[in-house]
């Protein structure tokens, strides 16, 4: 994330993805979804403080000033639900899981590629996280369908029994 940011004709440099801290600026924080908005600068700090999600945030470089965020938790979902089906066999009743919960990217930084770096360090920190802590997957519960598109593209696969619109990426 360090290097600069391929796509809008003045490239960004960013800083690599870093837990939340009270030195970050999230005041001119805006991806255009009032929700994922609120989320950052209202919620994020308490829920990590709470210990129910961790926050990343990546900044411009030479500063604190946050264009773009992921949360990461833990979860559980019965051995029905786990795709593929082929990992349901011999294996516990409910599986342990990440879910990259809210993810937003500031509309300064939209079209340079910086979500689907933030999807690759979300995706790389919970398969290093599997290794100490169990879990099965990465859970993501799209906004709409646009996005399920991104997570497709990822490797995710749609999950159905879950919800319409969630998905899950098997680490294993």
């Amino acid at each position: 994330m360090s290097a600069p940011t391929a796509g809008k004709a003045a490239s960004l440099e960013l800083t690599a993805p870093e837990k939340l801290k009270a030195i970050h600026d999230l005041s001119a924080f805006d991806c255009g979804d009032d929700s994922i908005n609120q989320y950052l600068t209202k919620k994020a700090s308490k829920a990590q403080d709470s210990r129910f999600a961790t926050v990343f945030v990546t900044c411009l470089k030479g500063s604190k000033t946050v264009v773009g965020y992921y949360t990461l938790s833990s979860g559980m979902i019965i051995r029905a639900n786990v795709v593929p089906k082929k990992a349901q066999r011999n294996s516990p009743d409910q599986h342990p899981i990440t879910i990259l919960g809210r993810m937003g990217v500031c509309k300064s930084a939209q079209g340079t590629g910086l979500s689907i770096d933030l999807l690759r360090d979300a995706i790389i920190r919970a398969i290093a996280a599997s290794g100490e802590v169990g879990s099965t997957a990465l859970v993501v519960h799209p906004l709409n369908e646009r996005l399920v598109t991104l997570y497709e593209k990822a490797g995710f696969i749609r999950s159905p029994q879950l919800s319409p619109i969630t998905m899950m990426l098997p680490l294993t």
